[in-house]
């Protein structure tokens, strides 16, 4: 995928790893045997638009920076349309509003247009970022932009917007760095436990031919 804006290291390629039971679990319950995505009775009434949209990354320093590590809020964009993970789970919006309110400047990573299916992006992606489950460390908006985008394109974020995500492997080693950047808001969720974005993500990079979900040119 060529992305524009920030550069071709913003978005990388990683090597594929197996996913935590639950997580694949939690994907195979969304998809029928024959590898195509399981949409509600409902929903299946209701016409399945497949279009070709153009993917964009929202990216926003946020908090001060405490060397070597620089916080990040980022988003997803589909179209207009943009996606945005936090406590009450993904959230939508009209154009990128999740960051009106930071003071740095937002940078924007064009991926190119791709062809989705947003009822299914969106049935394959929820159930993974469900309400109460957010962490500042552990799974947060970057995560979320990371998994979101290798499910509509096959890439991945680059590490440099995930820096603070690196730190919660060691969150009581650098809890006052941790404790800086939040404000002293910090404590860690225990409903994230056992969460690997990068497991996730290389699930959902492989669902998303397999599943036929966000079907090829």
């Amino acid at each position: 995928v060529a992305c524009e804006g920030v550069g071709r290291r913003d978005i990388v390629k990683r090597p594929r790893a197996a996913m935590p039971v639950t997580l694949l679990e939690s994907l195979r319950a969304r998809r029928h045997s024959t590898g195509i995505c399981s949409i509600a009775p409902e929903e299946r009434k209701r016409p399945q638009a497949t279009t070709r949209q153009r993917v964009r990354l929202a990216i926003t320093p946020i908090g001060p920076a405490v060397a070597p590590v620089l916080g990040y809020h980022s988003s997803v964009l589909l179209g207009r349309t943009e996606y945005t993970f936090s406590n009450v789970g993904v959230v939508q919006a009209d154009g990128p509003l999740s960051h009106s309110t930071l003071s740095a400047e937002t940078r924007f990573v064009d991926c190119g247009r791709q062809v989705v299916n947003t009822q299914t992006f969106e049935a394959v992606i929820y159930p993974l970022f469900a309400p109460g489950t957010y962490d500042l460390l552990r799974k947060n908006c970057n995560g979320f932009a990371d998994c979101a985008v290798c499910l509509l394109t096959g890439s991945r974020l680059d590490k440099r917007y995930m820096q603070m995500e690196a730190l919660g492997r060691w969150a009581d080693e650098y809890l006052s760095v941790v404790q800086r950047l939040s404000g002293g808001r910090y404590s860690p969720n225990p409903k994230s436990n056992g969460w690997d974005v990068d497991l996730v993500a290389s699930e959902l990079g492989v669902a998303r031919q397999r599943l036929r979900c966000l079907p090829e040119e």
